[in-house]
């Protein structure tokens, strides 16, 4: 592939599919070097892109929009190489080879995201970056625990992903019997879902970087499918991933473990955007099948491996009991 003017590293999904797309945008800047660099995300992810480019400029982020009204490709754009992962469909824009759309999702495979933009990148002569772990970890920071905190997450983007919550309320008292400190992490739809258990150490991060402070600063964590637990995979945090109805293979997070019930029928999905497993009771089998005394047993001898060591003067408290 001929170098471009410009490059623009372009995403619109939730927080674990950015981070699953994460190698893709240091994969493209590598291959480019000194090749101007824009980022158009989410702005709240947008400082995990800020040391590989720039901010789009005002002018670049109205074409960018303008895009999706138009008939052709913008000229404006005819100098630029945007690309943009995403998971199954394209976006409905104009056709053009200066538009790298790399999907992540295949019907009929359960191959990760990951592996399918590391082939679509390849294909277009751009080497992936077998490195992209360490990376992550030398620009913003590798596990380094400084309290006996282990992380619960109890939320998912879809419910149905949900490990019951009775079984991580006895996953918590386990760990707290074990010296351990369980600490629940809420965002706002977990919130808004009811999924804290009164009684228990709760935090609610405001931002993905005070995210990312608890994750590094914990022992370990366990949660089911979902977004943060791929940012502390990307920081080298050890933990327990619970899985039901989706295929480890396909979203399990990078250095993680997980657990899943054996059952046949499960993965029974690829996308969890919609309704699934209309037969099934709620909350899932697959799911409610797992015990919390296998999970317990993992965590602790995770939790374990490492010691903690002397906080540094001004990192912030990592969670507030109630």
């Amino acid at each position: 592939m001929n170098p471009p003017d410009k490059i623009v590293l372009e995403h619109a999904g939730a927080l674990g599919d950015f981070f699953l797309a994460w190698p893709v945008f240091l994969s493209v800047v590598r291959h480019f070097p000194g090749v101007a660099a824009f980022v158009a995300v989410r702005p709240s992810l947008a400082g995990y892109l800020a040391p590989l480019a720039a901010p789009c400029p005002p002018p670049l982020r109205r074409t960018l929009d303008l895009r999706f009204a138009a008939s052709v490709w913008p000229k404006e754009l005819d100098d630029a190489l945007v690309v943009r992962p995403g998971l199954a469909a394209r976006p409905d824009l104009p056709a053009s080879d200066r538009f790298l759309f790399l999907p992540g999702v295949v019907p009929g495979s359960l191959e990760s995201p990951r592996e399918f933009y590391r082939k679509a990148l390849e294909a277009h002569g751009i080497p992936w970056a077998e490195d992209w772990r360490e990376t992550f970890q030398a620009l913003f920071g590798g596990h380094a625990p400084t309290t006996d905190d282990v992380l619960l997450f109890p939320g998912a983007g879809h419910p149905d992903k949900c490990w019951p919550l009775e079984r991580l309320a006895a996953l918590a008292q386990g760990l707290a019997e074990r010296g351990l400190r369980p600490v629940y992490v809420l965002g706002p739809a977990e919130q808004e879902r009811g999924l804290g258990p009164a009684g228990w150490n709760m935090v609610m991060p405001e931002t993905v970087e005070d995210l990312s402070r608890l994750l590094r600063a914990a022992r370990a964590v366990v949660g089911p499918d979902c977004g943060p637990l791929h940012l502390a995979g990307l920081h080298g945090v050890p933990g327990v991933a619970v899985f039901g109805p989706t295929s480890p293979r396909q979203w399990g997070p990078a250095g993680l473990d997980v657990v899943t019930a054996g059952m046949a029928c499960a993965p029974c999905t690829a996308m969890t955007s919609g309704d699934f497993a209309a037969a099934c009771p709620r909350p899932l089998p697959c799911l409610a099948d797992v015990s919390q005394e296998i999970v317990l047993k993992r965590l602790v001898a995770l939790a374990r491996k490492m010691p903690v060591a002397d906080p540094e003067p001004d990192q912030p408290a990592t969670a507030t009991g109630r």
